[in-house]
This record gives C-alpha cells, structure tokens and sequence, in this order.
C-alpha cells in the first residue's frame, strides 16, 4: 500500500486559461500560473494539479520558494510516485533507447523532461571488463527528485531485475549531487558518493564501452572518473555529433594518407578526450597517424584524454591551458580538423550579453586555428544561448576573419537524449561543421 511520501498531500489550482499549455504537455507550471500562494507545501513535496474548475490535471512536486513552482511526473490519477512507478518508466525510457540504436553501449537512461522524470538524471555505463558490469550515475538536481531518492534507487533495482541483461551482484550505483544548481532549490551541493560497487569497481579509474561514430568500427574504451570527474563523468549527448564530423574527418584523413602525412586535430576543451579519441581511431583504422593535441584547465582530464586518445591510435600532446585566455597561442591554420566545444558561457539570461561575447571571440580565434580545406566544428551547450544568436555568431566569426566557410552539418543532442517540441526548454545542444575554404 502506497504511503504518504509517494502519494499527492496537497492540491493546488490554475487560474483560469493557465491550463491552455499545461495540456498542450508543457511539463511546469510557474508561480504565477497558479490559482493563489503556493506556500505551505515542503519544497518537492507531491502535489495534485486541478484547473480552474476543479478537474484533474496530473501529479508532480511543487516547490513553494521557486518561479518554477510545480513539475509534472504522471498524468495519472492516484497514481503512486513509488519503485514500481520509476521502474515502469526506466523501461520505457530503456526500450526507446534500444529502438534507437543507442541501448547496446553507455547510454543517458533518463533525461529528465524529455523522459518526462522532470529532475531526473540517470546515465549509465557498461564497464570494459571481460565479465561484464555496468555503472549507473545518478543526479537529482531538484528538490522533489532528492526526496523521492530512495525509490528513484529501488526503481533502478526493480528495472535492472526486469530487464536481465546485467546482474545486480555486478551493477554500481553513483550519486553526484554535487552542482551548484541544487542550491537554488534549497538543497546542498554534496560530494559525489558510491552508493553502491562490486568487486573490481573503481570509480576514480573506471574503463568503460562507449559507442563509435557509427562508421563499421568496435566499441571504444573510456578511462573514466565518477568522483572527481564533471557531472556523470562523461558527456554522453556528444553522440551524433561525433558521428556527423567522422564522415568530413574521413575524408582528410583519407586526404593526408593520399599525401603521405599524419593529420593534424586540435580539440579544445577536450576533457576527457572523447573527439580527439573517436577520430584517432577513425584515422587508425584507415592507416593514418593522428597527432592529437588535447586542451583543457584541467590536468586530471588532460591525462585521462591522453591515455584515451593513445590507446586509440592517436599521439597526444597535452597543453594545460585557459583556453580562452590562450587560445592565441596555438598555430594559425595548423590544424586539419579543429574541435571548439566549451563549457556553457551562458547560465542565466544576465549572462547572455558577456557569453555570447565570449562565444564570438573563442570562435574567432580557433576558425584561425583551421587550415584552408580543414573541418571546422563548433558547439554550444547554452540552452539560453539559441539557434538563431549561435548561427548569427558564426557569421560573424567568418567575416571578422575574412573566411569562407561551407557549414556541411548541424548536429543536436544524440538519441539518448530525446526532445519535446512542447518543451523548448529541453534543447540545448548545438553543434555546426564547416569545410574551411580559405
């Protein structure tokens, strides 16, 4: 029987015409969409949403300090938000991810909204080890998922009983909990813990399976960090856009083996490698050299990009540096294939004016970097930085440098991470490839 903790205590009602994108499936309703104060609930206590006239709308978490005030979990009546509730989604999240081709090797299990678990990271990891083992990584950023914590790990539990496909005696479980957004949801910012190992697990030095470009080749090997690493320890959502870039890297590489030469990568902000890794190996495959030079604040990823860059066939040069502050000091037009992929510039809409900025002038600079006929490759994480001021950006970065370039691709996030057109909120990831012509 389901207890208090997973049922709805509290109701609350829209105003009226506040429900016209609530059932259009936008999943938040903000403070001022609401009938009167949202105070007197707990932040991410379990809520029931009615409209103006009293009829159901769904359950979620409300948060009473918050301009987000209610998120939704199940459009359900009385419905339980207990083990057996995340367990059902995990396996709808799961086979979606089979059916797109993503499920075999490491993968983002949940992605919050477009998984509609509003808060909800789970990403997880198959370990490169001869008898198997597997990694789940979990990050409850808000408060209504932090409370529900317990069965959001009971749910893991129940999913992978179901599933079958790896045994719980060989499954660890990581909870990183440590970004500072949980702060604006009254929660702390904790250190990431190991809530659960199996024997031979190190999750300061884990190997793990990550798939390829796509391109005929095995799954690759990743040296990882769960504790120390940024967010899950590894950016999953670079996917599909490591596979656009492969099918323009191919060809230069295929043009320096013509030449009888090595070609040349500069990835920027390369953390723990994964582009200059994925194309090494592509070139590796084709019997050509490539001389990798890695790029990060970090000295921790940089020997951790280093090691996955050699063990794929690449040579790494490791330059510690504040890549934007130095970005000048690398060789213009070195480079055959350059790799701009910076942390987000713009968290809030007060950053906007400085980040894009910053945006503009990194651009600027690695564009430099590339030569005549080299790929181009340029992302942007920024959910408030968009399509239309990251294009604009680019177009000026090409004239300030008197350039032309053939954008040949546009990416997004890859299909562990599915989208809402009802929730633009949840699209963040931009990712443009261009063919240098002069």
């Amino acid at each position: 029987m389901a207890n208090s903790h997973t049922q709805a205590s509290a109701t609350w009602h829209l105003k009226r015409g506040s429900e016209k994108k609530f059932r259009l499936g936008h999943p938040w309703v903000f403070s001022s969409e609401l009938a009167y104060s949202p105070k007197g609930v707990l932040p991410g206590q379990l809520v029931e949403l009615r409209d103006y006239a009293d009829g159901f709308l769904a359950i979620g978490y409300g948060h009473p300090n918050s301009l987000i005030s209610f998120r939704t979990l199940s459009f359900q009546k009385n419905v339980s938000i207990d083990a057996d509730f995340f367990a059902q989604k995990f396996t709808l999240a799961s086979r979606a991810r089979s059916l797109s081709g993503v499920g075999q090797e490491s993968h983002r299990l949940s992605f919050a909204e477009g998984d509609f678990l509003p808060g909800l990271i789970i990403d997880r990891f198959f370990t490169a080890t001869p008898e198997g083992g597997q990694v789940f990584v979990v990050q409850t950023p808000t408060a209504g998922m932090d409370r529900l914590l317990g069965e959001i790990l009971s749910g893991i539990e129940k999913f992978n009983a179901q599933e079958g496909r790896v045994s719980w005696q060989k499954t660890a479980i990581v909870v990183a909990n440590d970004s500072k957004s949980r702060l604006m949801e009254g929660l702390t910012a904790d250190p990431k813990r190991l809530e659960k190992s199996f024997d031979g697990f190190q999750p300061e030095a884990a190997r793990v399976l990550i798939q390829p470009s796509r391109l005929g080749l095995a799954p690759l090997v990743f040296d990882v960090d769960f504790i120390g690493g940024q967010k899950t320890g590894f950016f999953l959502d670079q996917r599909s856009n490591i596979e656009l870039a492969a099918r323009s890297a191919r060809g230069l590489i295929l043009d320096a083996k013509n030449k009888g030469r090595s070609v040349k990568i500069l990835d920027l902000f390369c953390y723990v490698g994964q582009w200059g890794a994925q194309l090494a190996h592509l070139a590796r495959a084709e019997g050509v050299k490539a001389e990798v030079t890695i790029v990060d604040a970090s000295m921790k990823a940089l020997e951790l990009a280093k090691a996955n860059v050699e063990r794929h066939g690449g040579i790494a040069t490791i330059e510690k540096r504040d890549v934007l502050e130095d970005i000048k000091t690398f060789e213009n037009g070195g480079f055959d294939i350059v790799i701009c992929d910076p942390p987000a510039f713009v968290k809030k809409k007060k950053d906007l004016p400085t980040g894009t900025q910053a945006y503009f002038k990194l651009n600027r600079e690695a564009l430099r970097k590339t030569m005549p006929g080299g790929l181009f490759v340029s992302c942007s994480c920024s959910g408030l930085f968009g399509e239309a001021e990251f294009r604009e950006m680019l177009s000026r970065v090409a004239v300030a440098n008197d350039r032309r370039v053939r954008w040949v691709a546009r990416g997004s996030h890859s299909a562990d991470h599915p989208q809402r057109p009802e929730f633009p909120q949840g699209t963040y990831l931009k990712s443009w490839m261009g063919i240098v012509d002069s």
